[in-house]
């Protein structure tokens, strides 16, 4: 399944210029963007700064982002993510460990709404995560290499170059009925801010 899924993002990454690029004005517009993003994942909603703050320094994602099309269009992104996870071992203190991976989505986003200043936009499509390393590894604790999730979710444009995100992860390894009884903001619901540039 998961060589299927690779092949599928190979195919639709190569294809995206031919897809994605109509354009329906007689006026040249853009049909490619890209810039930076930024992000995490929201443990606890909130808009306290603090509590943003101390979450985004347990777990960040930073990367580059690249968007082909106008009312359709494609969205492969790649990030560098790290976040701390703790461990008890016997009567030990818990131990803290730093993990980096790389988050690889590929989107498929449709425009709903354009008034100039702000526009609305949906997505959706599968992210694999690959472990790269972590500050301290447990000899005894054999980590998942790779895993591969399916997110969907919308976000808005501000003045046609600032693009913010807000995506909900379902685990493709489980069933969809164990999904929705995980529905939860725990680890799940992943926030990102990005700049556009073409």
């Amino acid at each position: 399944m998961k060589k299927n899924l690779i092949l599928v993002l190979i195919a639709l990454f190569l294809s995206s210029g031919a897809v994605f690029s109509q354009n329906d004005d007689s006026k040249p517009k853009p049909n490619f963007w890209f810039g930076p993003k930024i992000g995490l994942d929201l443990v606890t909603p909130t808009i306290d700064q603090n509590s943003i703050r101390t979450q985004f320094d347990s777990n960040s994602q930073y990367g580059i982002f690249f968007q082909f099309g106008r009312k359709l269009y494609l969205q492969p992104e790649f990030y560098y993510a790290t976040h701390k996870e703790t461990y008890t071992v016997s009567s030990a203190a818990p131990l803290e460990t730093k993990v980096n991976t790389l988050k690889v989505p590929v989107m498929i986003g449709l425009r709903l709404l354009n008034l100039g200043i702000i526009s609305a936009h949906v997505m959706a499509g599968p992210q694999g995560s690959f472990f790269l390393n972590e500050s301290k590894p447990l000899p005894s604790f054999s980590r998942q290499k790779s895993n591969f999730d399916l997110q969907f979710g919308g976000g808005v444009d501000v003045l046609g170059f600032v693009t913010l995100d807000v995506r909900y992860s379902a685990n493709l390894n489980n069933s969809m009925e164990t999904n929705m009884q995980q529905l939860n903001w725990k680890n799940a619901v992943n926030v990102t801010l990005g700049i556009k540039f073409r």
